[in-house]
C-alpha cells in the first residue's frame, strides 16, 4: 500500500442497486461504520493493484447474507465508474486474516458517490448472493482494488467515518505486509457493508378455508383472508371458516356461515371471495330433468347440477341438454329419445336414464314392460311394509337391489311418476310413504 493519504467530504448519496432483487422485511444492514446522509466522511487511500480493504461484520441473526455495500466517493467531481477486481465474503473467525472463502463476486463496477449495492455474484445476474450464516457469526466484506487510487489528486475510493476505529473490525490485504488490523492507519470504520435476511417471527396462519398452519412467518401468510396471529401455534387459536355471503344488494366479504345466514344470506362455502363472482348468479342444468335453473354457482353444485356460467341466462331457448331414455311403442323400445322427441312420435317416454334392456328377461324390455306395480320392491306381488327396507336399498344402492330382486321391474320405485327411478330418485321417498299409509 502507498502512502496513506484522506480527504473528508460532505455527504449526500444515494443507494444504488446493481440488479437488487425485491427487499423484503425482514432484511437488515449490517455495518461498522456510523454514516449518514448529509454527513461527513472521510475518503481512504491509496490503494494499491491487488490490496483489499475489508470490514469485519456480525450476523444479527440466523439467516442469509443477500448483498453487500460499499460506499465510494470521490474527492473531485467526473471520475467515471471503475471497474474493480473482486469482492469476497470469507470467514471472520479469526482476525485480521480471514479464514475460508464463502463468496465471490468478479469485477464489481464501483460508481462514484454512491452506495454501490451488489446482489449477484455474476455479471449476468443469475447467481444470488446466499451465504448462510448464524446469528454472532463473524464474517469479512474485502473489496480488492484492480486500480491504484489517488485520493490526494480528487480520485474515489472506499470511505471511512470519523467517530473512531472498533479494534477487530478493520482489516486491510497491503502488498508487501498482508494482512494488518486497518485501525494502525484508519481512525475511523470502514463504510462496507452486507445486507443479511433474517427470518422474521413464527406465528400461526388461519386461512379463510378454515385451515390452520403453524410456524409460518408473516409474509408467508398474504393470501386472500388469511389471518397471521405472532407467536401463536394452531392449538392456540381459532380458525374459523369465511366466505362469501350472497345476499340482496350485493356480496359480503369473509363472512362465517352463521352471521350470513342470520341476516338471510346464502353462504357460498370457506375461502369464496366476492371478487370471484362468488355471488353473480348463471344457468344451472339439471341433468336428471334437464331443468334450467338461476342459481349461484354453489347452489347448483350442491343440487348435482352443471353450472354454465356466471351472468348466463337460462333463456329462452332453454340452454340445458335435456335427458334421454328408452322410448316405448307398446313393448318395442328406442333407446336414447328425449322426453319430447318420444312424445311427439308418439311414444312413451321411460324416463331419464332408462333403457332398453331385458333384465327380466321375458323378452319384453324392462322399460316397456307394462306389468308395473308401483311401490312394489320386493316384487312379491304386494305393495305392503314389506317394502319398506327393499325402497331404502333401492334409493342408497341400486345395484345391490337390482342383484337382490332380479326380474322385478325398476319402474315399480318411479312413485311419483315423473319417469325417473333408482338411486338418488328422492323425489318418490314421500309417495312411497303416502301409498304405504293408504294416502
Amino acid at each position: 500500500m502507498s502512502t496513506l493519504r484522506s480527504g473528508s467530504v460532505a455527504l449526500a448519496v444515494a443507494l444504488l442497486s446493481l440488479a437488487a432483487g425485491p427487499a423484503l422485511a425482514v432484511e437488515q444492514v449490517v455495518k461498522n461504520d456510523s454514516i449518514v446522509n448529509f454527513g461527513q466522511a472521510v475518503i481512504v487511500g491509496n490503494f494499491a493493484i491487488g490490496e483489499v480493504a475489508a470490514a469485519r461484520l456480525t450476523s444479527p441473526c440466523d439467516g442469509t447474507i443477500v448483498g453487500v455495500q460499499i460506499l465510494w466517493l470521490e474527492g473531485t467531481p467526473g471520475h467515471p465508474p471503475s471497474l474493480e477486481e473482486a469482492i469476497y465474503i470469507w470467514d471472520g473467525s479469526t482476525f485480521p486474516t480471514p479464514g475460508a472463502e464463502l463468496a465471490f463476486l468478479e469485477g464489481p463496477v464501483m460508481t462514484p458517490g454512491y452506495w454501490n449495492e451488489f446482489r449477484y455474484l455474476d455479471e449476468a445476474q443469475q447467481i444470488p448472493i446466499s451465504v448462510p450464516v448464524v446469528a454472532g457469526q463473524q464474517f469479512y466484506v474485502g473489496l480488492q482494488f484492480a486500480n491504484p487510487t489517488d485520493v490526494g489528486n480528487g480520485g474515489p475510493s472506499v470511505v471511512r467515518d470519523l467517530d473512531g476505529c472498533q479494534s477487530g473490525k478493520n482489516a486491510l490485504y497491503a502488498i508487501p505486509g498482508g494482512w494488518l488490523n486497518f485501525c494502525l492507519f484508519l481512525t475511523g470504520d470502514l463504510a462496507i457493508r452486507a445486507i443479511v435476511d433474517c427470518p422474521g417471527p413464527s406465528g400461526a396462519c388461519c386461512h379463510a378455508s378454515g385451515l390452520c398452519e403453524s410456524g409460518t412467518q408473516q409474509e408467508d401468510c398474504q393470501a386472500f383472508g388469511d389471518v397471521w396471529t405472532q407467536g401463536q401455534t394452531c392449538a392456540q387459536v381459532n380458525c374459523t371458516p369465511r366466505g362469501a355471503c350472497c345476499r340482496a344488494g350485493g356480496c359480503l366479504q369473509l363472512t362465517q356461515q352463521g352471521q350470513c345466514e342470520s341476516i338471510g344470506g346464502a353462504w357460498a362455502g370457506p375461502g369464496t371471495d366476492c371478487n370471484q363472482n362468488a355471488c353473480v348468479a348463471g344457468a344451472c342444468c339439471i341433468p336428471t330433468t334437464g331443468e334450467c335453473v338461476q342459481n349461484f354457482e354453489f347452489q347448483c353444485l350442491a343440487l348435482g347440477g352443471t353450472f354454465l356460467g356466471h351472468g348466463v341466462s337460462c333463456g329462452p331457448p332453454n340452454p340445458c341438454p335435456q335427458p334421454t331414455g328408452a322410448c316405448c311403442f307398446g313393448t318395442f323400445c328406442f333407446p336414447g329419445q328425449t322426453s319430447a322427441d318420444c312424445s311427439g312420435a308418439g311414444g312413451d317416454w321411460a324416463g331419464a336414464g332408462t333403457n332398453c334392456d331385458d333384465d327380466n328377461g321375458n323378452g319384453i324390455p324392462d322399460a316397456c314392460d307394462v306389468s308395473v306395480l308401483v311401490g312394489d320392491l320386493n316384487c312379491d306381488g304386494a305393495v305392503d311394509f314389506g317394502d319398506i327396507n327393499p325402497f331404502v336399498l333401492y334409493l342408497s344402492n341400486y345395484a345391490t337391489w337390482e342383484a337382490q330382486n332380479p326380474g322385478c321391474n325398476p319402474l315399480n320405485g318411479d312413485i311419483n311418476g315423473d319417469g325417473t327411478y333408482g338411486q338418488s330418485s328422492f323425489g318418490d321417498i314421500n309417495p312411497f310413504v303416502a301409498l304405504l299409509s293408504g294416502g
